[in-house]
């Protein structure tokens, strides 16, 4: 694995192989404290994330290796900023606003690129954080009964989790739509591909004494059509202590953060609350990808990952990274029946 562009390059078999890395690297937080040793890491955050940068920042001073902020300069290509980066550092940590910004990135790039955030196409690190937290917890990432709480429009995370959670045997999936709004067409075409079970919901309390784990979201009241609404029906999604009577015992708490009104702090105390524990799993998890792309790698040039166009047309939809580097290389992958996807934002193409 030369980068780490998007969480569903992993076979069930790779994810696996990460889940017991992550595993080890909880009870052994040492054993990785001089992989970086005498290495600059660059952070280059073009949209700005507090908790990914922290998370990055502190992975590689506890592995030993430095941490270099790269001052993102708009005037600047993408190509060229990389051509620097990979001058100055052993790794690029790279977060941005448009889908597709880390793959355009590795096409250019000597040294390894991981994906930090491309606008809402993958966050691959805090979803590996987040289905560790659920094998680490659980034990298992199979045969559970697994509830989404949130506005499920456009919710990249809760998207890419279940992109995981997908690939295991007798797992059941709820959504509990705070907005009474239906799925998306890309969360049933998920479920579809391994004909999971999978049902929606209105009220958190309908399906809470069923579930094994959930997954929880901040609420916005832009979610809603009107703030009416949002007071209307915000007594069926919000958790506290009263509402854990009916739950699980060994149920687990996770919340991406921040939140909002829909996780009540009484919360916090209960023992299946591990949200809060998910933070220490963010940091093992930027380990685990450093230790993985860099390890026997540092110090040696790799080969770009440049491809020629695949096709003549062009993507350029506003918020792939295309519409911005306009030298890219038109890329898609191509259907049996000719639709065409492009490779960096994840889009069909329409003609």
């Amino acid at each position: 694995m030369k980068h780490f562009l998007d969480i569903t390059d992993f076979s069930r078999e790779g994810l696996r192989e990460m889940l017991n890395v992550m595993s080890y690297i909880k009870e052994n937080r040492g054993a990785y404290s001089r992989d970086l040793e005498k290495n600059v890491i660059i952070n280059a955050f073009f949209k700005s994330d507090r908790d990914t940068k922290t998370a990055f920042s502190s992975a590689i001073i506890k592995m030993g290796g430095t941490p270099v902020d790269f001052e993102y300069n708009p005037d600047e290509t993408l190509r060229d900023a990389v051509a620097n980066m990979s001058a100055y550092g052993d790794a690029i940590v790279l977060s941005h606003n448009k889908k597709g910004a880390a793959r355009a990135a590795s096409l250019y790039a000597t040294v390894p690129v991981i994906n930090a955030g491309d606008g809402a196409r993958a966050y691959p690190v805090k979803t590996l954080s987040d289905f560790s937290s659920v094998w680490i917890e659980k034990k298992h990432v199979s045969n559970m009964k697994i509830g989404f709480l949130g506005d499920f429009s456009n919710n990249i995370l809760v998207k890419n989790l279940l992109q995981c959670l997908n690939l295991y045997k007798g797992n059941e999936f709820y959504f509990i739509s705070v907005n009474g709004k239906p799925l998306s067409e890309g969360y049933i075409n998920i479920m579809d591909r391994r004909e999971k079970d999978f049902a929606v919901y209105d009220n958190l309390f309908e399906i809470l004494p069923e579930l094994d784990v959930l997954y929880m979201t901040e609420v916005k009241k832009d979610s809603f059509d009107s703030e009416i609404m949002y007071e209307a029906r915000k007594h069926n999604f919000i958790l506290d202590e009263r509402m854990l009577l009916a739950a699980k015992p060994d149920l687990i708490i996770l919340h991406q953060f921040p939140r909002g009104e829909e996780l009540d702090a009484s919360v916090d105390a209960d023992s299946r609350a591990k949200y809060f524990a998910g933070f220490n799993r963010y940091v093992d998890s930027c380990i685990a990808i450093l230790s993985k792309l860099t390890k026997s790698r540092m110090g040696r040039a790799l080969q770009p990952d440049f491809e020629e166009s695949t096709h003549e047309e062009y993507c350029g939809k506003e918020d792939c990274i295309t519409s911005e580097e306009k030298y890219l290389p038109n890329l898609f992958y191509e259907t049996a029946d000719g639709r065409l996807f492009c490779k960096y934002c994840g889009q069909e193409l329409v003609k």
